[in-house]
């Protein structure tokens, strides 16, 4: 199993800088995340110049938990949808299946090449012969 290696970025929020290590295959992640954060604290901050920094970051996490949280929900009722349809079409789909050995044979065997649908025009019974006949003329 390859190691990963972690290494030590630098990101930027609300003025600050804060030194991370992480994995490198995380690197984009977490700057990408760092971004986020920073934009949302100094969006707050923007409109409430007022507030302490420690405000300003307790009110972004709460916002930023808020909508993690309404996604999880909304992402279960999804889920659960999802999972109704699947069970809805797996019945119809079971029903269908349960129906089709009725056209089996009695003896449980699966139908002859010479069913009626394959001898169309014949009366019920009659032999299909498979030589043409000569026109009497």
């Amino acid at each position: 199993m390859a190691e990963s290696s972690t290494k030590s970025i630098r990101v930027h929020i609300l003025g600050r800088e804060y030194a991370l290590r992480v994995e490198e295959e995380d690197e984009e992640h977490t700057r990408s995340m760092a971004a986020l954060v920073n934009r949302r604290m100094e969006a707050f901050k923007d409109a409430h110049p007022e507030q302490a920094e420690l405000t300003t970051a307790v009110i972004t996490a709460l916002a930023l938990a808020d909508e993690l949280h309404q996604m999880r929900d909304s992402a279960t009722a999804d889920t659960e949808h999802v999972t109704t349809v699947l069970q809805r079409l797996a019945g119809t789909l079971s029903d269908v299946v349960n129906e089709a050995p009725e056209a089996a044979s009695d003896d449980g065997t699966e139908p002859s090449s010479t069913t009626p649908e394959l001898a169309a025009g014949t009366p019920q019974g009659t032999p299909v012969d498979d030589e043409p006949h000569a026109q009497d003329g």
